[in-house]
């Protein structure tokens, strides 16, 4: 039920009270937000032991111990994918205006505001909350909350197509010093993805003139240097099945489809695919992600397997967010599916995705989760539409 962590926890606490060592509820409580923290048990078993730290909390509790508990609740519960839950629970602590003597602990509250208002893509609200934190003296633990702090704006400034100042956070963030694995992997992602973008946008300056010099890819090659080494170093691990591992892949396959690497793309492609077919509970992450390799495996597969293809990413990411109205990404799906219908000789088929894709994009403007979504994907469909069949699609 637990993972190793907690296990060991639970234990502790027994042989504790067997040796009539009565545990501090401070220490029980620590040790449950650590446990929490754990990578390994799945989000319903760390969901218990931070709710159990809450529960142990007590109105007296010393305001970091508040703070600490509320920020992991926050980010289980955004794993989860309960965004809304995970916004309230920090409104509500930092609604009881602390001092500001404490205003100092509050960092990771802000930080954890301010990606649940960029997931919902409210980016002036994640910027004003990111704002709040402005750390000016660094306690033991702190560098970890800038690092985040950093890597937090630089996703927002992603989300709102602002690549050039992205790459910014993302590189100081990368090359920090000792940095944890799972940081690590993070942000070589992170940072491999927003080079796709960059590679298009230096694409199509040059296409307009404003390069003097052909665009060498250099981004792409280097990225895809960088990745190849963390997924050798990591493949013949036990740990083959991380949520690192899953993050450079997907980044990796990006890069093989973006250099034209097809065949080594769809092995990369069929090797995530398998890993996402194996998790029980995938969180918010795992979902977008699986939707991604779906997405990526559609666009270099026959024109009838994308169909299908183009289909199964839709139907999961139904399956995944059943309360939402459809989102850009689904808006540019249709419009390939509307492609790949066309070709096939399926023209009501086609046409009535591209009507789909017109409302999605008469509702929702361009959105960056997923690499060149915003960009080069639907600026290609929307051409080879207009093109092929003569169709013109706002976006």
């Amino acid at each position: 039920m637990y993972g190793p962590r907690a296990q060991n926890l639970l234990a502790l606490l027994a042989d504790h009270i067997q040796r009539g060592v009565r545990p501090c509820r401070t220490d029980i409580i620590e040790s449950l937000i650590a446990a929490s923290r754990a990578k390994t048990p799945g989000i319903d078993s760390r969901e218990k032991l931070i709710n159990l730290a809450w529960m142990l909390l007590g109105q007296h509790a010393c305001p970091q111990l508040q703070i600490d508990v509320a920020h992991q609740r926050s980010v289980l519960m955004r794993l989860r994918g309960d965004i809304r839950g995970s916004a309230r629970i920090i409104q509500d602590l930092l609604s009881q205006a602390p001092p500001a003597a404490l205003a100092h602990i509050l960092g990771p509250l802000h930080v954890s505001q301010a990606k649940n208002y960029a997931y919902n893509f409210r980016f002036s609200e994640a910027h004003s909350e990111a704002k709040k934190y402005t750390p000016t003296h660094l306690p033991e633990g702190q560098p970890d909350l800038l690092w985040d702090h950093i890597y937090g704006v630089g996703r927002i400034l992603r989300g709102e197509g602002r690549f050039e100042e992205a790459r910014r956070c993302f590189e100081l963030c990368r090359n920090a010093p000792a940095l944890a694995e799972s940081r690590r992997l993070l942000i070589q992602s992170a940072t491999a993805d927003l080079y796709c973008e960059l590679d298009y946008q230096q694409s199509q300056r040059y296409c307009m003139g404003a390069l003097e010099s052909t665009p060498s890819m250099s981004l792409l090659l280097l990225a895809r240097d960088w990745l190849t080494v963390e997924v050798q170093a990591l493949h013949p691990s036990s740990r083959l099945c991380s949520k690192g591992l899953r993050r450079v892949l997907l980044s990796l396959v990006e890069i093989q489809i973006r250099l034209g690497c097809y065949d080594e793309a769809r092995y990369r492609i069929s090797q995530v695919l398998g890993i996402y077919d194996s998790l029980a509970a995938p969180d918010i992450v795992d979902r977008l992600g699986h939707v991604r390799a779906l997405i990526a495996s559609a666009r270099i597969s026959s024109l009838e397997d994308a169909e299908i293809v183009w289909s199964d990413a839709l139907r999961w990411n139904r399956l995944y967010n059943p309360l939402e109205e459809d989102v850009f990404t689904c808006g540019v799906i249709y419009m390939y599916m509307c492609l790949v219908r066309h070709k096939l000789g399926n023209i009501s088929g086609s046409r009535e995705c591209l009507e789909k894709a017109q409302q999605v994009f008469k509702r929702e403007k361009r959105q960056f989760l997923i690499p060149g979504v915003g960009t080069y994907l639907v600026n290609f469909v929307v051409n080879e539409v207009q093109t092929i069949a003569g169709w013109t699609c706002g976006v």
